[in-house]
């Protein structure tokens, strides 16, 4: 089964029409089609965004008889439900779901639009999300169905869906690396752990998952239980009731423009604490400190290659999913753990006592 990328993200959501227009108005994703049906208990609506080559789907019950879309979003919030990767045949796919041990929670099915055509499998990830695996013919939307509204996409800055990152409860972490990576044949490019943040009274367990070629990365993190003092990774657990997707993150060709244009859309990114940027000084003066300290930027540099990363305030009411935007510069591979430690290192300087 050959892995080609994240073709789209899905959000379930209360109130698609709202959502929809800030993706639009503060992040410039572009309308590109609509599609109702009537779903596994009753009728939703689906509004297709795509944003380069991002393609995000924001759906909504257009009935309470839609209890599966009901249920989800009164639990977690706005949420990411599922996520779907292009796949060149869904019959070879379903052989290899079978042959992994994959677990199936809706069987191939086929869908026809006109000369479209899409099929689709869904297997089971974390509580309540799924993995989709699509293949699709004579249509570029997501899969098949859409009333296209617009044809062409409006100026965009943002590449490609760069990874996503779920939080799993303790000691979950290693059970979805090893189900993920027995699927679609992810290698374990990087694990960090206890002893990454050993002098530090908060920290997480990650594992970062990736195909051979890139094509497809993949973030899992869990709390530490021995720390004393509760993460961001503790926080979603807490307020997304359960294990989910914490963050998407979208690769651009110029971070330092891209934070300016959506600062003056009204979006408002995570402050970062000045310690960080004194730290960073010290190690790299020759970086344009004050830009990255004004914009919320983290940088991490390996010889003549960097990362450049920042992320956003939770989109939603609860502290849980937000978006991760990031630069990396010479082909940078990583997935900035040396910024991670370092940001919780400075953060614990400004949280009040237990």
């Amino acid at each position: 089964m050959k892995v080609q990328g994240v073709l789209y993200v899905e959000i379930y959501v209360g109130m698609a029409k709202m959502v929809v227009w800030w993706h639009q108005m503060a992040l410039g994703f572009t309308l590109m089609g609509i599609k109702e049906k009537t779903g596994e208990y009753g009728r939703e609506i689906t509004y297709w965004l795509k944003h380069g080559e991002s393609n995000i789907l924001i759906t909504s019950a257009l009935e309470p008889a839609a209890q599966d879309l009901v249920s989800f979003v009164d639990k977690h919030g706005n949420s990411i439900k599922r996520f779907g990767i292009e796949v060149d045949s869904i019959e070879e796919t379903e052989i290899a779901l079978s042959n992994s041990s994959a677990i199936i929670t809706r069987q191939k099915k086929m869908e026809r639009f006109n000369e479209e055509t899409s099929s689709s499998i869904h297997i089971k990830l974390f509580d309540d999300n799924e993995l989709t695996f699509v293949e699709r013919k004579n249509t570029d939307a997501p899969f098949a169905g859409f009333t296209k509204t617009n044809q062409t996409q409006n100026d965009h800055f943002i590449k490609r869906i760069d990874h996503l990152a779920s939080v799993v409860r303790i000691n979950e972490g290693e059970y979805w690396n090893k189900y993920l990576s027995q699927i679609l044949n992810l290698n374990l490019v990087q694990t960090i752990g206890e002893e990454f943040f050993s002098n530090l009274l908060s920290g997480m367990k990650m594992f970062v998952l990736s195909t051979p070629n890139n094509s497809f990365n993949k973030v899992i993190v869990e709390p530490l239980p021995e720390k004393l003092r509760k993460s961001q990774v503790d926080v979603f657990l807490s307020n997304h009731l359960g294990n989910g997707i914490q963050h998407l993150a979208f690769e651009v060709e110029d971070l330092i423009s891209t934070v300016i244009k959506l600062k003056k859309n009204g979006v408002n990114f995570t402050a970062v604490p000045s310690r960080y940027y004194d730290e960073l000084a010290e190690h790299s003066p020759e970086l344009p400190i004050d830009t990255l300290r004004k914009a919320n930027i983290l940088c991490e540099k390996e010889g003549d290659k960097m990362l450049l990363q920042v992320f956003t305030e939770p989109i939603g009411d609860r502290p849980t999913l937000f978006y991760e935007f990031v630069q990396r510069i010479n082909n940078f591979n990583g997935f900035g753990s040396e910024n991670i430690k370092q940001l919780f290192k400075s953060l614990e300087l400004h949280l009040p006592n237990d």
